[in-house]
């Protein structure tokens, strides 16, 4: 039998102890509960948390990727859009020419189709800007960061690139077509001028291939942006499921647990009540 004492009370203080690690318990399941995470803080797991702040950095930084992304997107697309339409306007710069070939026909007219198929080019590749940045009147070439790369080393930008186009010289060379047909001494001369444009080796076709190529050139970058973007989307996703994984309580487990605690400490308090009363059972041996 234990021994009895009114200056140490061994049940009571046990009873205390337990009680406070219950209380505690309970104190981080209600955080946990009222916050949604398990790893809120590094002093929660130090070694869960720096990894779960990492890829929430990373997260951030896709995110802004894929907006500058979107806009690099949609830059590209307004330059192929526009290097359609030219290659559409060269279309009927050919088929005015073709014309222009038979001395019968009234070469004004054609001359003056071909000055405002001229004049529509130019207005299309100046048009071609979105956010400032025209790719139809240059040759610069931009470096596109698209996405990043974190190894042990640390992080690097993955890049892509995008050349602009020149495409004023279609523009210039359809104006020379209009002086070569206007030149011409008589109807013979003029005839003898569009065709000499229609098939000569500075002619329509070489300006058709040059803009069918941009136009190619545009598209294959702006189906990698797509691509890029729809990848870095479900790389977001990937990540916040991982940093979910790493600090998300489980509120399931932690509501079982809660009301498991609930009972526990109730005990817990049942059973320091009765370790206190121990001392006052000794007055009865006095009696």
């Amino acid at each position: 039998m234990a021994a009895s004492s009114i200056l140490t009370n061994t049940g009571a203080m046990v009873a205390l102890q337990t009680l406070n690690r219950t209380s505690k318990d309970l104190q981080t399941v209600q955080d946990r509960i009222s916050t949604g995470m398990k790893v809120a803080t590094a002093k929660d797991n130090s070694s869960y948390w720096g990894i779960a702040t990492t890829m929430k950095a990373d997260v951030s930084a896709l995110k802004a990727l894929n907006e500058n992304i979107a806009i690099n997107s949609a830059t590209v697309q307004t330059a192929r859009v526009g290097t359609e339409n030219v290659m559409d306007l060269l279309s009927q710069v050919k088929s005015q020419l073709a014309l222009a070939t038979t001395a019968s026909v009234d070469h004004s007219k054609i001359t003056a189709e071909l000055t405002s198929l001229q004049s529509q080019i130019t207005n299309t590749i100046n048009a071609s800007s979105y956010n400032g940045e025209n790719l139809l009147n240059n040759t610069d070439t931009r470096t596109l960061v698209v996405s990043i790369n974190r190894s042990g080393t640390g992080i690097a930008g993955v890049t892509d690139s995008v050349t602009g186009v020149d495409l004023t010289a279609v523009a210039t060379a359809v104006g020379g077509f209009v002086t070569a047909i206007t030149g011409g001494a008589d109807a013979a001369a003029k005839a003898a001028a569009a065709n000499t444009a229609l098939t000569g080796a500075a002619g329509v076709e070489s300006l058709i291939t040059t803009v069918v190529n941009a136009a190619s050139s545009f598209g294959n970058i702006g189906k990698r942006l797509e691509l890029q973007a729809d990848f870095t989307s479900k790389l977001v996703d990937s990540l916040n499921q991982g940093i979910g994984t790493l600090v998300d309580a489980n509120l399931n487990e932690e509501s079982a647990r809660l009301q498991a605690l609930q009972v526990q400490q109730q005990l817990g308090i049942q059973a320091l009540s009765i370790a206190n009363g121990a001392p006052q059972n000794i007055l009865s041996l006095f009696r």
